[in-house]
């Protein structure tokens, strides 16, 4: 590899990412890892190139929002920034493995709506103004405030639109059904740890899709490097695992979701399961 070249081998890429997992998820830097994420499956691409064009992205909403005076102000300088000039967009069609990559996404100035709401979130936060994601399903949205108690909701992957309760339960209708209403778990903010794992399911979730059991396991696993604690995700790889017959695979899994779970109808049922499975590998 060429010197100064920022390029990351896989098993490097799950060292760093396991490192993560005794971190409070409040001192996870979102782009770092995922780049980290996204070396996974471009191990040679140097990722300080995207390093400084984050950099430079942030430099120019700073410009632009120098004088902000309202929440709206500083929308308005990250819409004005990441939508007009780099023209970055939202893609709901775009969610392979590949799209759902931060270095695809600065490549090719397109990705799905978790992606790019992680870079809005990435170049707020960096300029210390108050965002954070919200746990409102089929995408990531993200509410801002100033001093003055003044918020706004904001769909990154559609330019930077502010959403009013209207739109917002509009757009829920959309994705989760007719009978779905807004309730107040919607409005309950994601932490970094929660922004990137919603970024790996919708990578484990194409590939689930399309039938690729294997990449979706690693997938998840990936994930559980820097989320241990995400319990149901343990069971679910175990269960990806026996399906491929993989049965060494799914023990280790399965018994991690049982050491860690509560005192649960799912935990029983996954003991019995084990001892099936235990009783085959001798």
């Amino acid at each position: 590899m060429a010197p100064g070249h920022d390029g990351m081998s896989q098993a490097d890429a799950k060292h760093e990412l396991s490192r993560l997992a005794d971190l409070p998820a409040a001192a996870i830097d979102l782009a770092e890892t995922a780049l980290l994420l996204a070396a996974l499956h471009h191990p040679r691409r140097d990722r300080h190139r995207y390093r400084v064009l984050l950099a430079e992205m942030t430099a120019v909403v700073a410009d632009r929002g120098a004088a902000a005076e309202t929440v709206g102000d500083r929308v308005t300088a990250l819409t004005d920034t990441l939508t007009g000039r780099y023209r970055l967009l939202g893609d709901d069609d775009d969610d392979g493995p590949d799209g759902a990559s931060i270095m695809e996404l600065l490549d090719r100035r397109r990705g799905p709506p978790c992606v790019l709401g992680l870079v809005w979130l990435h170049l707020g936060r960096r300029l210390g103004w108050a965002v954070e994601a919200l746990a409102f399903p089929g995408r990531l949205l993200l509410r801002f405030a100033d001093d003055n108690g003044q918020r706004l909701i904001v769909d990154p992957s559609a330019g930077g639109r502010c959403l009013d309760p209207a739109a917002l339960r509009e757009l829920l209708k959309l994705s989760a059904g007719a009978a779905a209403e807004l309730e107040p778990a919607h409005y309950a903010s994601l932490t970094n740890r929660e922004v990137l794992v919603r970024l790996q399911t919708s990578v484990k979730l194409h590939y689930l899709r399309h039938a690729q059991i294997e990449r979706a396991a690693e997938t998840a696993e990936a994930t559980l490097l820097f989320a241990p604690d995400e319990l149901g995700l343990w069971r679910e790889v175990g269960l990806m695992h026996l399906r491929q017959g993989n049965l060494p695979h799914a023990v280790a899994a399965l018994e991690q979701f049982v050491a860690r779970s509560p005192n649960t109808a799912s935990r029983h049922r996954t003991s019995a399961l084990l001892q099936e499975l235990r009783q085959k590998l001798t």
